[in-house]
């Protein structure tokens, strides 16, 4: 085995060392940033990823590695939604504690640069493609984030939120399924079967009354 011995050996070992530690570093970043976003602003993927799991649980995690600051340099978050379940998602509902959803002026494709497609159709200008906002309280604390089209399984899309918001100021409940190409949920088809036996009981009850 080779010896490195002396002072300028030494000195060529630690500079392997920090240059193959930098390495290291800079794939966990680019690992790490969530492309579900496009640039905005002054982020370079999203600052909040919003990930559907398999079992339809969510989990809501910060960019950390690079983390991303306000997209408008002041209190707004870029945030990203990926599907990672089996169905598909109509929305989702967010709260806080704090307004998440009092949006003030500064969306998404107020800034430079700025999403492909902007501005997206929508009335406060912080809609991502496909996104709305629904049933948003007074306080602006609670609302609906609603996909249409739907996002179908592995699908992603991104909107915009009020505030520098870290992973714990979001609760998010449960997402609504959507359809599939035209085609309900199971859930939806089970409900829509049930229906029509009870209608065609319902029919065959007056036919032998008859």
């Amino acid at each position: 085995m080779a010896r490195i011995s002396g002072m300028p050996g030494i000195v060529l070992l630690v500079a392997a060392i920090g240059m193959a530690l930098s390495l290291l570093s800079a794939g966990q970043a680019s690992a790490a940033l969530f492309t579900q976003c496009p640039p905005t602003g002054g982020d370079t993927g999203c600052g909040i990823l919003i990930t559907v799991n398999p079992d339809n649980t969510i989990t809501i995690t910060a960019a950390s590695s690079p983390s991303q600051p306000p997209y408008e340099s002041v209190e707004d978050t870029l945030i990203g939604v990926v599907n990672n379940s089996n169905s598909s998602v109509a929305s989702i509902p967010l709260s806080s504690t704090t307004d998440i959803f009092g949006f003030d002026g500064d969306g998404i494709c107020t800034v430079t640069p700025h999403a492909a497609g902007c501005p997206f159709p929508g009335a406060t200008g912080y809609e991502g493609p496909g996104v709305s906002f629904s049933g948003i309280n007074a306080a602006g604390t609670s609302g609906i984030v609603n996909f249409n089209p739907v996002i179908p399984p592995g699908g992603s899309t991104f909107f915009g939120l009020e505030e520098a918001l870290t992973a714990t100021d979001i609760t998010p409940g449960p997402p609504s399924p959507g359809p599939v190409n035209g085609v309900p949920e199971p859930s939806s088809l089970l409900l829509i079967s049930s229906g029509l036996v009870g209608l065609g009981g319902a029919g065959w009850r007056r036919a032998r009354r008859k």
